[in-house]
């Protein structure tokens, strides 16, 4: 994806003027990355506009011994934690290249502050990209809280499938878990209980919904 059509998916600059996405587009600077090296980490400075040209970028929290929590995974088009840019703060999370060749557009924090000064209307739309990202944390901290793992991972299957009866897991239990608040061998015994339900079937790493209905149905169930 090029830099200005990824700009223009940005949720705070996609109703910008094309003037404004280009001198935007003037300021940056283009960042290649391969899977697993660090972007940022939690605590650390804001380093300014980060936006996903090609590959994805997952940002993480990590717990006190050391398991993942997977808080978003950003793909082309969509920018990487942008809440420090707003907020004058540090970075709430780790963020690490999930694919090789993640590339990435990168305007400096001090440049883009200047390009907010200069376009108030940036800021206004970044308050609506908060209370975006700000929903999905909650609804994450609703399905941790209320829902246990067999939910999730229902919910989560039901997601991958993307409409489709057969598909192939591209991630691993490991980093399934990471999505879903658990940890590996949790997801794998689980996924071994919705085949003994009749809900799916398990061919390796390829998923058959057999009973789609019954899947949902888990997956909206508060009950163990």
């Amino acid at each position: 994806m090029e830099c200005r059509e990824a700009l223009r998916q940005v949720l705070f600059l996609r109703t910008l003027p094309d003037a404004v996405i280009a001198e935007i587009a003037a300021a940056g600077t283009e960042l290649r990355m391969q899977k697993g090296e660090l972007l940022f980490a939690e605590k650390s400075r804001c380093l300014g506009l980060l936006v996903v040209l090609t590959g994805a970028v997952k940002v993480y929290k990590l717990d006190s011994r050391g398991r993942e929590l997977t808080l978003d995974l950003e793909l082309p088009g969509e920018s990487v934690e942008e809440t420090p840019l707003f907020d004058g703060g540090n970075y709430p999370a780790n963020a690490e290249a999930a694919e090789d060749d993640t590339r990435l557009f990168f305007v400096p924090r001090e440049r883009f502050r200047q390009l907010m000064n200069a376009h108030p209307e940036i800021a206004e739309q970044g308050l609506k990209a908060l209370g975006v990202r700000m929903r999905r944390l909650l609804q994450m901290l609703e399905a941790q809280t209320l829902y246990p793992v067999r939910a999730r991972l229902a919910d989560y299957l039901l997601r991958a499938a993307q409409g489709q009866a057969r598909f192939r897991l591209l991630e691993t239990n490991e980093a399934i878990a990471s999505q879903i608040g658990t940890v590996r061998e949790v997801v794998s015994r689980t996924l071994r209980s919705l085949a003994d339900s009749g809900a799916i079937a398990l061919e390796g790493r390829w998923v058959t919904l057999r009973e789609p209905g019954l899947l949902r149905q888990i997956a909206g169930s508060t009950e163990e």
